[in-house]
């Protein structure tokens, strides 16, 4: 029980985090920032990644909620961890490309 609750604590950590990214509008954390990428739009892609951030920490509360009541989630679980971390990368990659389209 102690630890459900650290985990959702730390899961409510993870969606303050995703909001605090949302509204500073800064996406300087991300490895690579201004060596391997620069943004084009830092506000619009904080936002998206703001938004991950807090999806991530809402799938683990869902996952861990649910994990009481089934088995065998780590595999989707873990599925949707994979597919967040793809999902930056396409931020960043729609982020790089923006220059094309204006």
């Amino acid at each position: 029980m102690i630890k459900l609750f650290l985990v959702i604590l730390m899961s409510l950590f993870i969606i303050y985090v995703g909001i605090r990214i949302g509204r500073r509008e800064k996406v300087d954390f991300i490895a690579g920032y201004n060596v391997i990428f620069k943004p084009r739009n830092e506000k619009k892609l904080a936002k998206r990644v703001g938004a991950l951030v807090m999806l991530f920490g809402i799938e683990t509360i869902v996952f861990i909620t649910l994990s009481l009541f089934l088995s065998n989630l780590e595999g989707l679980y873990g599925t949707f961890v994979v597919l967040n971390v793809l999902f930056l990368g396409i931020f960043i990659i729609i982020d790089q490309m923006s220059t094309f389209y204006q």
